[in-house]
C-alpha cells in the first residue's frame, strides 16, 4: 500500500514588495526617534515624547516582525500609526507646525505601511 506524502510546507519566503515596505516602516521609526531627538533640544518635551514612544515601538515591532511575520504586529503598528497622527491635537502641541508636520506624515506613513503589509499577507 502506497502511502501519499503531504505536500511539503513551504517556509515563507520575503518578497520584494515586502521588503520595501518593511524598508518604509522602519524608516517612518527612526525618523520619529530623530524627531524626537531634535525636538528635545528645541525645548517642546510632549512632542518629543510622543515622537520617542511610538517610534521606538514601531523598530521594536519591525525586528519582532522580521523573525516571523504576524499580523498582529502589523495591527499594532496600525494603532501606533494611528496615535503618532492624533497626538497633535490630543496632546496638545499642534501649534508647534514642525512637530505637527512630523507626526502627521510619519504616522501617515506608519499607517500606509503596516496597511500595505496587511494586504500583502492576505495575497495567495
Amino acid at each position: 500500500m502506497s502511502r501519499a506524502d503531504p505536500a511539503p510546507t513551504q517556509s515563507p519566503t520575503w518578497r520584494t514588495d515586502e521588503i520595501l515596505v518593511s524598508i518604509l516602516q522602519y524608516t517612518a521609526g527612526i525618523a520619529l526617534v530623530l524627531t524626537a531627538w531634535v525636538l528635545a533640544f528645541t525645548d517642546h518635551a510632549r512632542a518629543a515624547g510622543s515622537a520617542l514612544l511610538p517610534g521606538l515601538l514601531i523598530i521594536m515591532l519591525y525586528g519582532a516582525n522580521q523573525i516571523r511575520f504576524r499580523a498582529v504586529l502589523e495591527r499594532t503598528v496600525l494603532l501606533v500609526g494611528v496615535w503618532t497622527l492624533v497626538a497633535p491635537w490630543a496632546l496638545g502641541f499642534a501649534a508647534n507646525d514642525g512637530a505637527t508636520w512630523a507626526h502627521v506624515v510619519l504616522g501617515s506613513l506608519a499607517v500606509a505601511s503596516a496597511t500595505a503589509l496587511l494586504r500583502i499577507a492576505k495575497r495567495p
